[in-house]
């Protein structure tokens, strides 16, 4: 049994924004390729950082690239200005990054 709980009173008003805020956002399904049949069609990344601590190579942040065949990269950087590189260098090698 539940002892000292509060009498919920309902409210004969409910403000706009609040019924805005609770409506379910659409799908990014029709507006993107979500699935894809081949390797390195859509590729997602993302870029973590900037961390107090750096690596022992001076690194701050760290980015990832994933894609269709499961295929995962993880790189240390120094600064975002890097990403469009590492990003050229996984297409150059056709997904095989070295």
């Amino acid at each position: 049994m539940v002892t000292r709980l509060s009498i919920i009173s309902i409210l004969d008003k409910v403000c706009e924004g609040c019924l805005f805020r609770k409506q379910p956002r659409t799908t990014f399904k029709s507006h993107m390729h979500m699935r894809t049949k081949e390797v390195l069609h859509v590729v997602y990344s993302n870029v973590c950082g900037p961390f107090e601590i750096s690596s022992l190579g001076k690194n701050q942040y760290f980015i990832t690239f994933n894609e269709y065949s499961y295929t995962e990269w993880l790189y240390l950087i120094k600064a975002k200005s890097e990403v469009f590189f590492y990003l050229q260098k996984i297409q150059y090698f056709g997904g095989k990054a070295k």
